[in-house]
């Protein structure tokens, strides 16, 4: 929406926000454009209006440039400035102008005094007044423009004394009597003006004062233009002279105006929500005034989350700027019977003084007179529950400088498309903030005294104003003051339910509550919102919950679209959902009632399995995965196509997959765990998960071990040796090594014998024994090529290189990386970034630091995308090293500060925390 100013310095908004208009001949190409009334004006018009007889040769060609730079400016909108054979024009509604909005404010006022109604007249004057920000059309050059300020200040003055001889026929001649004297003095030759000033002169008493206006403006006439007053001002001499009755004051005038004050009370406990409130706020002019247009807010969140409460107290802090009255409905927009709109607008009628009988009947001649009343009013509205939109159109007034505060716990989309509203969403409180909530309630003293059963209350109640309040008043109808410990025990014990939040009063329970909204959805939503209770993380994504219900990812997302509408689920991050404790308690609730459980979970189970393996073979070829089973039908696996993909997903995940790992062993699924466990561990290790790759792999081995599977039992012990390690166990890491190349040996397969041994060779380097390790990696070198699995040779290969390169034997090392670097797939960053690992390595023992740099630069970079950090500081570390030894001491300070920003994200637990940056620095000023 556009907005212009040319009562003042030329200026415009779009969308609130203001738009660079130029130099001043540009922006007064602009003004006449806005002044011309939406008729075209050639480019030749614009050069005469602008240099006159003056214009230059090259006048039309610098329009023809001004209109191409406002035509950017303005967004390049073809439809706004638009160019036909007549000319240019701007396709623009009258009120988007100040000036526009000025005469329509005039001619409404000259109607309300043909209607006698000069109360109105006045207000709407007043408004008009108020646009005028000082010299119009300042700072613009040009005989147009000249003409065109002087005329608007003669209008200006026009409807000034319009609004004072109206306020005179009120009786406010003691209001008004210092702003014509001032306006006197700015014009001390206008009669008019003058004829005002002695008229509320003599109506206040102040007849001695009044005659020596009328002689100071009868010299001024005579001095500066040589002539007498005009016959009304002779006239208005005469009768104070006479004393004519005519100059009496009259009566004042009382119009019988109705301010309705609907609004309920603010709540005494209200707490947060003041970034929410601060938004709100934007909406609203600086300086407590009224807005001067209709300005909407829409306050949506899920049930219970407290949009009343809240826009009960903005509605009141902000009262005050809105004295014409406050208007209120509950549109019960979520209860059996939603009110009708055309009811409430009969409502209002009433409210604002129209009496039963006058009420149209017809839903629209009772829109307009509705409207009508509320034209330049300044009102507040607060229409509480709405369901849709449709319910909420038909209430917003026209032409007015109203607030109107919408809530609602479903998104109203056609609201904020039709005004331009922004929406505030409420989240939950925060902790802090809803403790400061209970203290409000029930005492600080008992919140100071019990903090940890105040946080125990506040999380169970999962930080909803609505569930705090149904506890809080529990707690106060405990007569003996029980401790809240003691509470929290008895709601929230054993076996917990819902039914800690029943109440007897349905609007405050939290089932009922929450089953209006369930309600509203429709079967398949619903169905999908019962099945998401089968999650156990933290957020969902589209692809799982397609698998849950068995639909295809598109219909799932449109579904959750349906269920985050009313707030019962959130879309916390693109793709992604998530909802708090009651939700799922409720959800839980209603699955219990049908016979969905298995089949569902068991789907669930298959698509995490699934997209595991997918992720994983996404980052390397070398991962070993044994063959996956065939799914069971509806699983919908995530749809990954790099590497990128892959790690995104995990990073998503993590939060949720320990948690379906557990559900999967509780289930019986224990395939479905080891497997699953073995398909994780590769994101977990380069994540630094390891203390969930740790846990993760105890349950594996627990499932494999319930199942009598061999190999499920082997592949857990490989994963737990990788954790040891990284945590620094190394005899146990050994141990599961030992257990797990006994089982695969037992099992008959070479290849998983030969990536044992691969993977053998990291204990021996951690327990200090390259010469192991580099037997290790040649048994699997030879394992490998006996199967023919090149990249499997390639993967051993690399490691030889690099036992070799510890073992002081860097010129056979080198030649063996290159060898790898052939072998290995060029997909398979999570290996080659090894191989170029041990390359920069050995060059570096060989003193060529250059290339060592470019070699171990690689490695980083691409440690890097692949988040794995811990491997990306110790190959930066070495960088540094290469750039000391070079004598480049601020390249090797600058490359320890990157790796100091990168080691802030690793955990200070794992292997490896005592390798500090802080460290390096220290022994570079040593060096130094």
């Amino acid at each position: 929406m556009w907005e212009f100013r040319l009562l003042g310095p030329v200026r415009g908004w779009r969308d609130g926000e203001e738009v660079p208009l130029g130099p001043p001949q540009q922006r007064a190409v602009l003004a006449m454009l806005l002044l011309s009334d939406g008729k075209p004006l050639s480019p030749e018009d614009i050069a005469g209006s602008l240099w006159g007889v003056d214009a230059p040769t090259s006048a039309v060609a610098t329009v023809r440039t001004y209109v191409h730079r406002l035509r950017r400016a303005l967004g390049d909108d073809q439809q706004l400035l638009v160019h036909d054979n007549s000319g240019y024009r701007l396709d623009l509604p009258p009120t988007a102008t100040d000036v526009g909005k000025f005469q329509e404010f005039v001619d409404h006022a000259a109607l309300a005094l043909e209607e006698s109604r000069p109360e109105d007249a006045v207000r709407l004057f007043r408004t008009a007044i108020a646009l005028c920000q000082g010299t119009a059309l300042a700072g613009l050059p040009g005989e147009y423009v000249d003409a065109e300020r002087a005329r608007m200040r003669q209008r200006r003055l026009t409807v000034l004394e319009d609004m004072f001889r109206a306020e005179l026929d009120l009786g406010r001649q003691s209001e008004i009597v210092d702003q014509l004297q001032v306006l006197a003095a700015a014009e001390p030759l206008r009669e008019s003006v003058h004829e005002l000033l002695i008229l509320a002169l003599c109506r206040t008493g102040r007849q001695a004062e009044a005659l020596l206006a009328y002689d100071q403006v009868r010299r001024q006439l005579r001095e500066e233009l040589g002539v007498d007053p005009g016959a009304r001002l002779r006239a208005l001499h005469g009768n104070m002279l006479n004393g004519c009755p005519s100059l009496e004051a009259p009566v004042r005038r009382v119009s019988p105006v109705v301010s309705p004050a609907q609004l309920p009370s603010d709540l005494h406990v209200f707490a947060g929500r003041s970034s929410a409130l601060a938004e709100a706020r934007r909406g609203l002019p600086f300086g407590g005034d009224a807005p001067d247009r209709t300005v909407v807010t829409v306050v949506q969140g899920m049930a219970g989350v407290g949009k009343t409460a809240f826009a009960l107290h903005l509605a009141h802090e902000v009262g005050a700027r809105f004295p014409d009255g406050q208007l209120y409905v509950n549109l019960r927009g979520y209860d059996p019977v939603a009110v009708d709109p055309n009811d409430a607008v009969r409502d209002f009628l009433q409210a604002l003084g129209v009496p039963a009988a006058q009420v149209p009947a017809e839903p629209e001649a009772r829109l307009g007179l509705y409207r009508s009343l509320l034209a330049d009013r300044r009102c507040l509205l607060l229409l509480d529950n709405a369901r849709e939109s449709a319910q909420v159109l038909p209430l917003l007034p026209g032409r007015s400088r109203s607030l109107v505060v919408v809530t609602s716990r479903g998104r109203l989309d056609g609201v904020v498309a039709a005004t331009g509203a922004r929406p505030i969403t409420l989240d939950l409180l925060t902790r802090d903030d809803a403790v400061e909530l209970l203290s409000r309630r029930i005492g600080a003293e008992r919140i100071e005294a019990e903090p940890a059963a105040t946080v125990a209350i506040v999380d169970h109640c999962a930080r909803l104003p609505l569930a705090l309040s149904i506890v809080s008043t529990r707690i106060l109808a405990q007569s003996g003051g029980f401790p809240l410990a003691d509470i929290v025990a008895s709601l929230f014990g054993p076996g917990f339910s819902l039914d800690a939040f029943a109440a007897s009063d349905p609007s405050v329970d939290i089932r009922a509550v929450l089953r209006s909204s369930y309600t509203s959805l429709s079967d398949g939503a619903a169905r999908l919102f019962r099945l998401l209770a089968l999650h156990p993380g933290p957020t969902v994504g589209v692809h799982a919950a397609a698998s849950l219900a068995a639909v295809p990812a598109r219909e799932a997302a449109a579904l959750l679209r349906e269920v985050a509408d009313v707030h019962l689920v959130t879309e916390s991050s693109p793709g992604r959902y998530s909802w708090h404790d009651l939700l799922r308690a409720y959800a839980t609730e209603l699955l219990e009632a049908t016979a969905e459980r298995e089949d569902a979970f068991r789907r669930l189970a298959d698509h995490y399995m699934v997209t595991a393996d997918s992720a994983t073979r996404l980052m390397s070829a070398q991962s070993d995965l044994p063959t996956l089973y065939e799914t069971v039908d509806g699983v919908v696996p995530a749809e990954l196509d790099s590497q990128a993909q892959a790690v995104r997903w995990y990073v998503a995940e993590q939060p949720s997959v320990m948690r379906v790992l557990e559900m999967m062993a509780a289930n019986g699924l224990h395939e479905h765990v080891w497997r699953f466990a073995w398909a994780l561990r590769h994101f977990q290790d380069r994540q630094q998960h390891w203390h969930d790759l740790a846990d993760a792999n105890h349950i594996a081995l627990r499932s494999a071990q319930q199942a009598d599977n061999p190999s499920g039992m082997a592949y857990a012990h490989r994963a737990l040796a990788r954790a040891d390690c990284r945590l620094g166990s190394y005899a146990a890491a050994r141990k599961h090594m030992d257990e797990a190349l006994a089982l695969f040996e037992q099992w008959g397969s070479t290849a998983e014998v030969a990536y044992t041994l691969r993977q053998y060779t990291w204990v021996d380097e951690l327990e200090h024994n390259p010469e192991r390790a580099l037997d290790h990696a040649t048994r699997a070198r030879d394992l490998f090529r006996e199967l023919g699995w090149a990249p499997g040779v390639g993967v051993a290969t690399t490691a030889m290189a690099r036992y070799y390169t510890l073992l002081g034997r860097d010129e056979e090392a080198i030649p063996l990386v290159f060898e790898a670097l052939v072998l290995l797939p060029a997909n398979d960053r999570a290996e080659l970034v090894g191989a170029w690992e041990v390359l920069g390595e050995a060059f570096a023992h060989l003193g060529r630091h250059e290339e060592a740099i470019s070699a171990h630069q690689h490695s980083a970079d691409v440690y890097g995308e692949l988040r794995a950090y811990a491997d990306q500081v110790s190959v930066l570390l070495r960088i540094s090293g290469c750039h000391l030894a070079l004598g480049r001491r601020t390249e090797a300070t600058e490359v320890l500060r990157r790796a100091a920003v990168v080691q802030r994200t690793l955990d200070p637990t794992a292997m490896g925390s005592t390798i500090r940056v802080e460290d390096w620095m220290q022994l570079l000023t040593v060096h130094e």
